[in-house]
């Protein structure tokens, strides 16, 4: 079986010099929940970012990264079809990354952006069938009751939830998530 993410000898240097990474072998087959455990500052968010194709590994190295058969990146240079690639990757974020000006819906939709035209994006147009799985993803995340509400007045907990629906609508094949439960309330 192959795997649902392959990482082979990934590093990461910052600028400053510091290591973030240093020669990563990792397989995750499909279906697997894996959770990385390390103190703060450890590279679990760089090493999640880098699975997204969002930062690069070291060119100097010879590091890859395949998510489904698809290079997301490799020897330090991001694929020339991130695009695509990403649209099967849900990420869910520390900081939730909603726009706090917009309705709680409109942000869940986000997600659907990839499926649809860019004239619908740019004015906001979702189909009823779109809205439906919207609203369903809030239901299963506790939140149905505010998709009109601004995110930004949202709770941490209610936007951490928020940013989880994104993901689900997003029918992604492999969700990475960054802290995903770090603000949620017993709700």
């Amino acid at each position: 079986m192959d795997a649902a993410i392959q990482i082979h000898s990934l590093s990461k240097t910052f600028g400053n010099g510091r290591k973030a990474l240093q020669k990563i072998d990792l397989s995750i087959a499909p279906s697997e929940m894996v959770a990385l455990i390390g103190a703060s500052g450890s590279g679990k968010s760089t090493l999640l970012r880098h699975m997204a194709g969002l930062i690069t590994g070291d060119s100097s190295g010879a590091g890859s990264i395949v998510i489904h058969g698809r290079v997301v990146q490799s020897n330090g240079k991001i694929s020339s079809n991130i695009r695509s690639v990403r649209s099967g990757v849900g990420f869910v974020f520390q900081q939730f990354n909603l726009v706090g000006r917009l309705p709680v819906i409109t942000n869940v939709l986000a997600g659907t952006l990839h499926k649809v035209p860019m004239w619908r994006s740019l004015i906001r147009w979702f189909t009823p069938e779109e809205k439906a799985k919207g609203m369903e993803a809030l239901r299963r995340v506790g939140i149905a009751e505010c998709p009109g509400q601004r995110a930004s007045t949202l709770s941490g907990g209610q936007q951490q939830r928020a940013a989880i629906a994104r993901a689900m609508v997003q029918g992604a094949k492999v969700v990475l998530a960054d802290e995903p439960i770090a603000s949620l309330d017993r709700g």
